[in-house]
Formats: C-alpha cells, sequence, structure tokens
C-alpha cells in the first residue's frame, strides 16, 4: 500500500521504473525524484523489488512502492499499477522505461481521473516496431534527452509539439570532494608510471569498448604505458580482458563503482567509444565536472554536451584509428588537456541534476495545473 506521507494529494507523481540494474536511467530516476521532492512536488517511485534503485531510494527516505513487473504487457502488474494510481490520486505518471509505459498506458486506460503519462525516452535507438510507435504516440508528453533524439522521435511521426529535450543532469555536489591522486591510483593499483586510460558504462556491444582495447595497442606499441580501466557491469567483460591479453593492453575490470569520483580522481583521460545508442551520456558530464579530459565517439548527444575541440575531442564511431590519435593527443599534449578541462569544467553548469529537475517541474505543471 502506498503511505499517505504527504498531505498535499494534488502533488503526487508516481515514477515509474522496471530496471532490476543501477544505469544511467535508474541515477536519472532517483536524482529527479530527490530534486522534485526539495522542490515540494510530492512523488512516489515504483519500482522493482530487490533492485537496487529501490533499495536506495528507500535508504534516502523516499516513499516507494516495491513491483514485480513480468514483462511488457503483464497485466495483473498493470492492475496493480492502476489500483495504485486511484489510491494516491495520481496526478501524473513518469514512465522512465520503455517496458514501464507499456504499463502505465494499460493502468490508466478508463481511469477516472485519468493521469497524464509522461515518457522518457534516454537512447537514440529507433522505434523498432509499429507497437513501439503506437505507445510513445499514446502518452501525453514525451521527455528526449537531447536534441538529436527528440529529433529522431519526430522523425519517426511523433507530434513534435508532445516531445521536448531536457539533457540528463549530473550531480555535481557528488564530485566537489575527490581524493588526492596519489591516493585514488594507489585504490586501484596503478603504478605511476601508468597512463590511466578510463571507461564507464554497462559493458555491451554497442559501448564500443572493443575498438577502444584496439586503439590501445596501437599507443602501446608506439610506447606510451597506457593501461586500461573499465568501471561497470556486462556480458563482454571477461572478453575484453582476453583481447586485451592478446593485445598486450591491461584492461582491469572494476566492476559497478558505487564512487565513480575514486576513479575519475586517477584517471588520464576518460574515453566513451561508443558505436550507437547514446542519448545524453551522464559519463562525460561526470568526467568534466571532475577535470579529466575527454575523449569520445562523436554519436547522439553527446556532440551536445561536450564540443569537438572546444570541450572535448570527439572522433567518428568504428575507427579505433581515431581514438588511438586523439587519446595520444590528449596523454602527449598537456596544455591541450588543459584547455578542454578547463572549459568542460565551465560546460558542464548547463547539465545539473537541478536544471534538469526544475525542466521536469514546469513540465509537468504545463500538463497538470493542479501542480502549480
Amino acid at each position: 500500500m502506498l503511505s499517505e506521507r504527504s498531505e498535499d494529494i494534488r502533488c503526487r507523481v508516481l515514477h515509474l521504473n522496471t530496471e532490476s540494474s543501477m544505469r544511467g536511467g535508474e541515477v536519472q530516476t532517483l536524482g529527479l525524484i530527490r530534486n522534485l521532492e526539495a522542490m515540494g512536488c510530492r512523488c512516489t517511485l515504483v519500482a522493482r523489488d530487490w533492485s537496487p534503485l529501490l533499495e536506495r531510494a528507500w535508504g534516502e527516505g523516499l516513499q516507494v512502492v516495491p513491483w514485480r513487473p513480468r514483462g511488457e504487457w503483464d497485466l495483473w502488474s498493470a492492475l496493480q499499477l492502476r489500483r495504485w494510481m486511484a489510491e494516491s490520486r495520481a496526478a501524473l505518471v513518469h514512465a522512465h522505461t520503455a517496458h514501464a509505459l507499456s504499463l502505465a498506458l494499460l493502468a490508466a486506460k478508463g481511469l477516472h481521473p485519468r493521469p497524464k503519462v509522461v515518457a522518457s525516452r534516454r537512447v537514440s535507438f529507433p522505434l523498432r516496431s509499429r507497437l513501439s510507435r503506437w505507445k510513445y504516440r499514446s502518452a501525453d508528453a514525451l521527455v528526449a534527452v537531447s536534441e538529436e533524439v527528440r529529433q529522431g522521435l519526430v522523425a519517426q511521426g511523433l507530434d513534435s509539439r508532445r516531445v521536448c529535450t531536457i539533457h540528463s543532469g549530473v550531480n555535481l555536489a557528488r564530485f566537489r570532494e575527490l581524493p588526492p591522486r596519489k591516493a585514488a591510483r594507489a585504490r586501484f593499483g596503478m603504478d605511476p608510471a601508468v597512463r590511466a586510460v578510463g571507461s564507464v558504462g554497462a559493458l555491451v556491444p554497442h559501448k564500443g569498448h572493443a575498438l577502444l582495447v584496439h586503439g590501445l595497442r596501437d599507443l602501446r606499441e608506439q610506447g606510451l604505458a597506457v593501461e586500461l580501466y573499465l568501471a561497470g557491469d556486462g556480458p563482454l567483460g571477461p572478453a575484453l580482458q582476453a583481447q586485451g591479453l592478446e593485445m598486450g593492453v591491461p584492461v582491469h575490470l572494476l566492476g559497478y563503482l558505487q564512487t565513480p569520483g575514486d576513479l575519475y580522481a586517477a584517471l588520464d583521460v576518460l574515453v566513451l567509444p561508443s558505436l550507437s545508442g547514446e542519448g545524453s551520456p551522464g559519463v562525460i558530464k561526470e568526467a568534466a565536472a571532475c577535470c579529466v579530459p575527454v575523449v569520445a565517439t562523436d554519436v547522439s548527444g553527446t556532440r551536445e554536451i561536450l564540443r569537438d575541440g572546444v570541450e572535448s575531442l570527439l572522433v567518428p564511431p568504428g575507427e579505433p584509428a581515431a581514438l588511438s590519435a586523439a587519446v595520444g593527443r590528449v596523454l602527449s599534449e598537456p596544455g591541450l588537456a588543459q584547455r578542454l578541462v578547463e572549459a568542460a569544467h565551465f560546460r558542464v553548469r548547463d547539465f545539473t541534476m537541478e536544471r534538469m529537475s526544475q525542466a521536469h517541474l514546469a513540465l509537468y505543471r504545463e500538463l497538470d495545473g493542479a501542480l502549480r
């Protein structure tokens, strides 16, 4: 049952997340709820039982409801959600995953009063089926996390008046106090002579880590003592380590890091080698907040955050030689690295969690006057 912690029922927003892991979308969901609560907009998180997101939100004292959806069209879970919508008299329901959107639409159908349904789209992959296009068209509003994602949705037939761009945010306060570089490198067992190249994200094919390993081999052959530190979970970990062994590139698997700032403090360069699918990648914002130079592939929303030659070096996706050249420049040209760091550290102020949350609250208020 939903607890009645909030006196103002009209300011109730249900946030839905169906993921069992804690990745970028879940970090954004939690940060948004935390900031909305601070602004007086009462929220409830409906998330998968025993998920890291639910546990962390519960630990912070946020209002949560455990959920066990068995699939995108799980009728029982939709009926549970429908009951929670009615009990809370929710003004809005915000679906933070594609499966959550399906369940929200099922639950809201025929409900009186019917809450407005908002959906977030965090990736630049096209909608793959007629059913996917139907459900995104059925939402009252769509939040695209980059302008390129927004344009892609409109190009697939969605009403441009219902799609807005709100970039994902970064919690700058989380990175204000970092460990000293020497201590951070000691934590990860880095040799003082090593040039530490890092990447943070799920170890899955479209993230492009295999091409990064290939590119770092070229740098080692040129005499640079580079080693790769990968933070994140995913099925490709062992294969990447084996590839590194074959190519002579030490690959260190760090798993999911609760405090990624410790790694950023130890790195010489952060690389995002994604092939596709990025929306508004948080990792490059975090690196900018921590004064780590960034090399990334020029995909989707990346160029909207850190611009090529101004706050980062961007290279075409799928080209290990280009990655190698850009990483090599950052490591061998201290002046360039410093210019990129200073510009990126200033630029990231445009992408704070507070700004993101304010934009969401403005959207909620536009959809439902009771939230004013």
